[in-house]
Formats: C-alpha cells, sequence, structure tokens
C-alpha cells in the first residue's frame, strides 16, 4: 500500500541508518558518544512523517482510512520480530543474567509484550540515567511501546478528520493540522515541566509524543511548501549538522527531553525537507550502506540492546570484546531476523498465507496470528515473573528466620571494636542474595511512600521518641520497634522516601519536589503536636537524592527544622548515613545481583571506604556539629574497615539494593545502636555535651 500511495524516500532509510547506529554507538560507548540516546527522537519525527502522509494519501484516493488493514499490516510488520526477539530475551535472561533480576525482567518482558513498557518504566520511576538501577534487556521496548501507541490512537483522530471533511467542515489538513498544534503544544510543555510525582518524563508517551506530532505536522504541509532547491539544500545541510551534533554534544546533564530535543527534531524535519536537492545530504543518505543499514534498522534496534545486557560483565563497562560482539551480533542477528521473520511476513510465504482475495479473511488471519504473538511472549514474561516471585518466596519463607544469638551469623559483631565475633566460612549468606531485596518489614512500606504518621511500641509508653526522615531514616525502624518494646516506648514514625527533613528544595527533573514539601509540613505540625522527648533521624547522603541546594544551603534546613523541635521541648538524635555501594564515582552497585552473579567469589563485590562513604558529605552531620540538644551516632564502625565497605558483613548481606540496609542486617546492628541511643539519650537530659565517638 505504501508504494502505491506516497514515493519511496531512500533519505528517510539513511536517517533512519543515523539514527539506529546513534543508538548503538552510545549504548556501547556511553562516555564518548554520550547523546547517541537521540537517534530514537530522529525514529519518532520520521514515524510521524511517514505514516501521516500515508494515511493522508490514502484518504486522498479511496476517500476514506481503512483502520482494520491499517492496523493489521503495523502488526504484521512489527510483531513478529519483536516476539522473537522477546523470547529469545526470556530464554536469555535464565541463563546470563542473576537470578535476582529475574522478576523484573519477567515483568518488563510482559509490559514490552504488551506495548505498555514506556509506563511500566514510568510506573517504576525509572530514570533512564540512573545510577542506582540495572535496565532489564527489554528496556529499550520504551520507544516502541511509544511508537504503536502511536500506531494505534493516532489513525483514528486522522479518519475522524477525514469523516469531518467530507461533511465540509474544513479540510482534513486543516483540522489535522489543529489537532497536531494541540499536541505539540501540550506535550512540549509536560517535556519542558515535568511532573515531580509522576515518575521518569524520558519514557512518557505524553512528553514524547509532540516529537511524533512534529512529522505529522510537517507531512500534512509538506506537499504546500515552495521551498527553492538551493535553500533545501542548506535546509538539509543544517539539519545533518543538528542531529549529528546532538550526538556529540548533548548529554544526560541536560535533563531530556525538553526544549534540548528541539536541535535533533527541528535537525530531522530539515533533512525530511531537503529531500532530494541538489549538493545537499541526499546523496550521503542514499548511498547503498546506509540504505542496507537503514533497512536493517527496526531489527538492529531489537537485537542490540538484549546483547548489550548478555555480554557485559556484571557491573562493568564494555571491554572491545563485548564492544564486538555487540556490533557485530546486532549486524549478523539483524540481517537474519529480517530475511528470515521480518521479509516472510511482509511479502514472502508467509505473507502469501495470509493475504486473501476477501478483505475479511486477511484482517482475520492477521489478528489471529498477532493475538497469538503477543500472548506467547506476554505469557513468557509473566512465567518467567511468577516462577521467580515463587522462588523468592520459597527462600525467604525458608530464610528470613532471626540470626541475632546464631553464631554462624554475627552480622555486625563481627566488626564489634571490642571482641570482634568469629565468622564461620563455608555457610550460606543471610538473606540469600535471591531474595534480599525484600529483607525489610511491609508494614514500614505505606508509612514511608505516602509519608504517614505510623505509631509502634507501647500507646502509653513511659517515654515517646520519634523516628523522622527518608528511606535511610527508615532503616532503624524495626531495631526502634524491638526497643521500644524492650523499654516501654511509644515510637512515631514519620518518613518519607527520597524526601529530606531539612527546610530546604528538593529538585527531580528540573522540577521541585511538591510532594517532599508538603510531607515537612505535615511531619513538622506532627512532632509539635506529638512533643516526643526525642527525634532520632538520618539522611541519604550525597548522590541519594536529585538536585540539593548547596551544602550551606542545606546544613541551615535541617537546623531551622531542629530549632522548631528544640524550643517545643524535643531533642535531636542524628545518625550517620550508611556508605552507598558504588562500582565508581558515576555507578551504583546492586549488591544482590553482585552477590549472586560473583557467588563463587564476593570479595569482588567489596568497595573502597574512600568511594562509597568518605568522599561523599553528610550534610546532617554537618548541621549537627556545634548544635546545642543535638546529638550525633556514628555507626560506620560497624560498615566498614579503614580500608573498604563490604556488602557481607558476619554472612550477612548488609544491603538490599544500592544503599538500602536490610532488616536482618539491621537486627545485629541493634545492640550497638541501643548502646549509643541510651548514652545519648542520658547525655541529652543531664545537658552534658553529646556527640559522636
Amino acid at each position: 500500500m505504501s508504494k502505491r500511495l506516497i514515493n519511496y524516500r531512500p533519505d528517510l532509510q539513511g536517517m533512519r541508518a543515523i539514527a539506529v547506529i546513534a543508538v548503538l554507538v552510545f549504548h556501547v560507548w556511553p562516555q564518548t558518544f554520550r547523546g547517541g540516546f537521540v537517534g530514537v527522537d530522529v525514529f519518532f519525527v520520521i514515524s510521524g512523517f511517514l505514516i501521516t502522509s500515508l494515511l493522508v494519501a490514502e484518504h486522498a484516493a479511496t476517500g476514506r482510512v481503512d483502520l482494520p488493514r491499517f492496523w493489521a499490516r503495523r502488526f504484521l510488520r512489527l510483531l513478529p520480530a519483536a516476539s522473537l526477539v522477546l523470547l529469545v530475551i526470556v530464554g536469555g535472561t535464565l541463563v546470563f543474567l542473576p537470578q535476582p533480576l529475574w522478576i523484573s525482567t519477567g515483568m518488563h518482558a510482559l509490559a514490552a509484550a504488551l506495548y505498555f513498557e514506556n509506563w511500566a518504566l514510568v510506573l517504576q520511576s525509572v530514570d533512564y540515567w540512573a545510577q542506582g538501577q540495572l535496565a532489564t534487556p527489554v528496556q529499550h521496548f520504551w520507544s516502541l511501546s511509544i511508537e504503536e501507541q502511536f500506531y494505534i490512537f493516532w489513525p483514528p483522530i486522522v479518519a475522524l478528520c477525514g469523516v469531518l471533511a467530507a461533511r465540509g467542515r474544513r479540510s482534513l489538513r486543516f483540522q489535522g493540522l489543529v489537532v497536531v498544534l494541540v499536541v505539540i503544544g501540550a506535550s512540549l510543555t509536560l517535556s519542558v515541566i515535568p511532573d515531580p510525582n509522576s515518575g521518569a518524563s524520558y519514557f512518557k508517551t505524553t512528553t514524547r509524543a509532540w516529537e511524533l506530532a512534529l512529522g505529522a505536522l510537517l507531512a500534512l504541509i509538506y506537499s504546500r511548501l515552495r521551498l527553492s532547491r538551493a535553500l533545501r539544500s542548506v535546509f538539509g545541510w543544517l539539519g545533518f549538522a543538528a542531529v549529528i551534533a546532538s550526538v556529540f554534544f548533548i548529554n544526560e546533564s541536560l535533563r531530556f527531553p525538553g526544549y534540548v530535543a528541539l536541535l535533533p527534531t527541528l535537525g530531522t524535519v530539515l533533512l525530511i525537507i531537503c529531500h532530494d536537492a541538489p549538493y545537499s545530504p541526499h546523496r550521503l543518505l542514499s548511498a547503498r550502506p546506509m540504505q542496507y543499514i537503514g533497512d536493517l534498522s527496526y531489527s538492529i534496534y531489537l537485537w542490540h540492546w538484549p546483547l548489550v545486557v548478555f555480554t557485559r560483565p556484571f557491573g562493568e563497562e564494555a571491554s572491545r570484546l563485548s564492544a564486538v560482539i555487540v556490533i557485530l551480533g546486532s549486524l549478523l542477528l539483524a540481517a537474519l531476523s529480517k530475511y528470515l521473520v521480518e521479509d516472510p511476513f511482509r511479502r514472502g510465504r508467509i505473507a502469501e498465507l495470509l493475504q486473501s482475495a476477501s478483505r475479511g479473511a486477511f484482517l482475520r488471519n492477521a489478528f489471529l496470528v498477532s493475538v497469538f504473538m503477543i500472548f506467547t511472549t506476554a505469557g513468557a514474561g509473566a512465567l518467567l515473573n511468577v516462577y521467580q516471585r515463587r522462588q523468592v518466596d520459597k527462600v525467604a519463607t525458608q530464610d528470613f528466620e532471626a540470626v541475632i544469638g546464631d553464631p554462624k551469623y554475627p552480622g555486625a559483631a563481627a566488626f564489634d571494636p571490642v571482641r570482634p565475633a568469629p565468622v564461620p566460612e563455608g555457610v550460606p549468606l543471610k538473606p540469600d542474595p535471591v531474595a534480599a531485596y525484600v529483607d525489610m518489614k511491609y508494614k514500614y512500606l505505606m508509612c514511608q511512600v505516602k509519608g504517614k504518621l505510623c505509631e509502634y511500641g507501647n500507646p502509653n509508653g513511659k517515654l515517646t521518641i520519634a523516628l523522622v526522615g527518608d528511606s535511610h531514616a527508615m532503616h532503624y525502624a524495626p531495631a526502634l520497634e524491638a526497643l521500644a518494646k524492650k523499654h516501654d516506648w511509644r515510637l512515631l514514625v514519620i518518613v518519607k522516601v527520597a524526601c529530606p527533613m531539612g527546610d530546604f528544595p528538593l529538585w527531580r527533573d528540573g522540577a521541585v519536589r511538591t510532594d517532599c514539601d508538603w510531607w515537612r509540613s505535615n511531619m513538622t505540625k506532627w512532632v509539635l503536636q506529638e512533643k516526643p522527648a526525642f527525634v532520632v533521624t538520618s539522611g541519604g547522603l550525597t548522590g541519594v537524592y536529585g538536585q540539593l541546594p548547596p551544602v550551606e544551603r542545606q546544613v541551615k534546613g535541617f537546623r531551622d527544622i531542629w530549632q522548631k523541635f528544640i524550643a517545643n521541648g524535643t531533642k535531636i538524635i542524628a545518625v550517620k548515613d550508611n556508605p552507598l555501594m558504588k562500582y565508581h564515582k558515576g555507578k551504583w552497585m546492586d549488591v544482590p545481583p553482585c552477590l549472586y552473579y560473583y557467588r563463587k567469589d564476593i570479595k569482588k563485590c567489596f568497595r573502597p571506604r574512600e568511594l562509597t562513604l568518605d568522599s561523599m558529605t553528610d550534610t546532617m552531620m554537618l548541621a549537627a556539629d556545634g548544635m546545642k540538644d543535638v546529638a550525633t551516632i556514628n555507626l560506620t564502625q560497624y560498615f566498614c574497615t579503614k580500608d573498604e565497605c563490604p556488602p557481607v558483613i558476619g554472612n550477612v548481606v548488609v544491603y538490599r539494593d544500592q544503599h538500602h540496609l536490610t532488616e536482618t542486617f539491621v537486627n545485629t546492628l541493634t545492640p550497638y545502636l541501643e548502646k549509643e541511643l541510651l548514652l545519648r539519650m542520658a547525655a541529652l537530659k543531664g545537658q552534658s555535651p553529646a556527640g559522636a565517638p
């Protein structure tokens, strides 16, 4: 249909080649080609232009848009190769990835099969450049999900415009222009000013729709453009320069998408306008090698990212060998996929079997095959997810008994400065790395997610203490609850994930975290109303949060809040934060998968103290320094030696991710926290000097 309705544009295939090469080299050498991710933006503009051109041309030729046939052809074009890749990813996950990653991979494979992956990533609040999160081998399906959503929702809008045009209510092009201009305005606004409360804006359809709409806008006005060949040549080179410059000069510090994305997208628009103008990039884009890569671009995109994930040793940068495997493997698998899978469904034997003189028979065959592929791949992802969840539940049931008092699992006692406990060799770690990420009491989860006030211990206890802060303060909730029961205390837990208690703004994706402001206001009100004798608090080291104000502003923010509590009769006890596990300055280490991957040599997961602790600022400790009625507790001697901070201490796994503690380790730390806490409470009551030991 496309060949009959619009002319073939070899330059568009060349643009696809540039886009996929940019994405490929970025994922292989992310520190060298830092802006290669803009290749996705180029794809979006081209898709918006081509699909809209096809729909408008079909309406002009037939007076209607055949939506079922359009969708059937799209499904048969995209699903076969995508389904094959997803099935290979599920199988490859069982072979190449650490078992702790199977649940997330299965879940995202299911989302990718349903073309919902971008929203699954948003719901998970994944940051494309996140230091502390491991990408699944299906994460690249986020862009394919957005394109598929465009294919589903945009054609009916064009068809509706055609119906209204047939009734004399302006032309289809005019009405389409109104729609795309509204979409561009709304979506670009959301892209520039993202909502800080709704996840990762990089993946949202709402913040990406303007790029597809920009291509649609060009398709609607393209036939009306009257530009000289010389001007189109100038446009072509300007557009080419804009796209290439984006690859080298745009980077993760320029939060994306947003106004920065105008450079590659408008560059693509100029290249499309250029077309076949003389002395333009057209000859380069139409060259045979570029055409060949453009023909393979869809399959290259599908195959390259799983190869990146599967061939790269855990947590390490790409080696020369893995880079060669990814590049050559992507090209080889893409060629095989195109000739053996894509082409047969488009115009080969399988296409002949599906085709029929009857439109109804073709649609029935196409949709039955499509549903079969979707259910097969979605089912594979769901089975992987369910299987691993059952394994985790089984391990958790067997493994989460208390380890306090068990000499095989001394935990923090192994670092006791006076009498370090012996650590037996050859015993399995607890919690098992397969299930370590769920090693926490879920009764605390809603407290920190919702920012609620939760109460534990004795409601009529002789002493009220409040645990206040972010998820790093929440680490100590199990220990403080045990101490509250032991000492007849009333314990209040007032925490909010990723929100420091200091009175200062926190930004994410360029927008202020208003949810933190809301929680801080409620937290202050609750503490002033309840008047606890002590507030115990902690907070993440530099690097845990998003964008923060200067250190001096943070120190002032903590002190301002504390002064309000102190004036109301409450003393403050601040606990120095635990280490953040890192591979190097720019990348965090997810501990459970690392321990599983290197289970025969867990020393490879041990990190230098200078990197994980000493090199980062604890602004809460700076705020507490020299402040009356404020004491500090420093437990880092139970986390680190003088040289390193291990992820396993006394046969106990310390972290359930990159920087959050397992409850099992906190249980072993409780006696030491109790000792320091009682000393600080006694000192503050007596108004004698108090501080970190």
